[in-house]
């Protein structure tokens, strides 16, 4: 068995590999091409994952058969389109990202910046958040990115090399990330959390499109014991290998009574600023384990 591991450990490397040297060779909108064909093949070839991804948009979208399949197949598509995008960052210029995107609502975290607060960027598995952190590089602005482990660790720290060539500083999510985080943010610098679904016990039940799910304290908490701004956001794919990176209003502090309850409390403000982020987009709602109890969804 260990051998077996073994050898498809080396195997998912060398894929993942393989499929980053063919992104860096060829342009945005051939990708975004080919990304289509590999969606719609990973969509008709997985028929447990189409019912994990049912399931999760079901109540996002309704419910209604054809209108909801329709939704789950573009999500694959749409994946498969972000995993191309993510290689390509590592050899992209500065002019192409900015020529690939744009931004609305950026006001509150220039603001923060200047005020040499730092800032908490949030985001749902939504479009392509590794482009968002590209986007902050070519802003002269210090991104760092609390990442999630990984099986085989090869494979981790390979993702981990590759990040750091678009301008991302990794910090691991299973090594001790909270003085780093607070180092980050008293440096004046974006620490960008993925926090849709939650990875340890530090979690708290929310209301998510009329469901409950957990979701992780930890940007909550680094808000209030920081003061740095929480600021919701997302980074849309658009034809032809574009972007919109979209920021919602800061999520404000307000009163405070204990940390954990202001921290559950802001969680669900997130929670909600979620929930309009991926009613913009939810065929790149990207998340491919089980999120909700819909165990009656067929």
């Amino acid at each position: 068995m260990e051998i077996q591991k073994f050898f498809k450990d080396r195997g998912l490397l060398l894929g993942y590999k393989i499929a980053n040297a063919i992104a860096e060779v060829i342009p945005f909108e051939l990708g975004s091409k080919i990304g289509v064909f590999g969606g719609s093949l990973a969509y008709l070839a997985n028929p447990k994952r189409r019912l994990v991804v049912r399931n999760n948009l079901a109540p996002v979208v309704g419910t209604q058969g054809v209108y909801l399949e329709a939704f789950v197949a573009r999500s694959f598509v749409s994946y498969a389109q972000y995993w191309f995008e993510s290689f390509k960052m590592g050899t992209a210029s500065r002019s192409m990202i900015l020529s690939h995107g744009r931004s609305e609502g950026m006001e509150s975290l220039y603001e923060a910046i200047a005020q040499g607060r730092g800032a908490i960027v949030v985001a749902p598995h939504l479009g392509n958040w590794d482009f968002g952190a590209a986007w902050f590089d070519t802003d002269r602005i210090g991104v760092n990115a609390v990442v999630e482990g990984l099986e085989p660790q090869e494979l981790y720290e390979w993702f981990l090399e590759l990040r750091t060539r678009f301008g991302v500083k990794p910090i691991r999510h299973d090594d001790n990330p909270m003085p780093k985080i607070v180092a980050a943010l008293r440096a004046n610098e974006v620490v960008a959390i993925v926090a849709d679904r939650s990875l340890d016990a530090s979690s708290v039940e929310v209301d998510f499109f009329s469901r409950k799910i957990s979701m992780p304290l930890g940007p909550a908490i680094m808000a209030l014991r920081t003061g740095a701004p929480l600021l919701p956001t997302a980074v849309f794919m658009e034809a032809n290998g574009g972007h919109c990176m979209r920021m919602l209003p800061e999520i404000k502090v307000g009163e405070r009574t204990n940390l954990r309850s202001d921290a559950k409390r802001l969680t669900q403000e997130i929670a909600y600023a979620f929930e309009t982020l991926i009613s913009q987009a939810p065929e790149q709602w990207h998340v491919f384990q089980p999120l909700f109890d819909n165990s009656n969804l067929k």
